[in-house]
């Protein structure tokens, strides 16, 4: 799949948080953008701008202003924007995607165990290509708990803020992480 391919070569995703760091992000060479910010009207205008670069873009559809959480929204983001992927929270919104050819990213919240527990029994339901664990900086303290348990690629998001705790988290398993933090954006391994 190529959002493998493109992590395994640069495993830190920008997470856009400002329509401006686009041109950050590209200047430092990340291969993946998850989209946190904008609107509909945002959208073209930044998917032409990513798009011959060759970067990955995903929007996650739970934060975008304007696009419906619905198949239709979904269905907009695929053959009118052209978006690679989505971020979501949300098991229909992974259903809709995969059926538009889009990449998905489902995002799990790990609070607790119990919460741990609900979010992979989600995760083996809908099938996304890729698990967004938050907060990523315990994904070290979790390694023993989710190797057995079948998961999809794992990328870790949140609290992560330094090339440490980047080179940590990747040691226990993550394929990637994603950061809004542009000094991490450019890191190599």
């Amino acid at each position: 799949m190529i959002l493998i391919e493109k992590l395994k070569k640069r495993p830190v995703i920008a997470g856009i948080r400002e329509i401006k760091d686009i041109s950050v992000a590209l200047e430092k060479g990340v291969t993946v953008i998850f989209l946190l910010v904008g609107d509909i009207f945002d959208l073209t205008r930044i998917r032409e701008k990513v798009k011959s670069s060759g970067v990955l873009l995903f929007s996650h559809i739970d934060l975008m202003k304007g696009v419906a959480r619905d198949k239709a929204g979904i269905r907009f983001l695929s053959q009118r924007i052209g978006v690679d992927g989505i971020i979501t929270t949300r098991v229909n919104l992974i259903r809709f995607a995969k059926k538009e050819r889009l990449i998905t990213v489902q995002r799990m919240f790990v609070l607790d165990s119990e919460a741990l527990k609900t979010g992979v029994r989600i995760v083996h339901d809908c099938k996304p290509d890729a698990v967004e664990i938050l907060p990523g900086i315990i994904l070290p303290s979790l390694k023993e708990s989710i190797a057995h348990l079948n998961l999809p690629p794992i990328i870790a998001g949140g609290l992560i803020k330094t090339e440490a705790d980047v080179k940590k988290v990747l040691e226990s398993g993550a394929l990637a992480i994603s950061t809004s933090r542009k000094e991490l954006w450019g890191i190599k391994f």
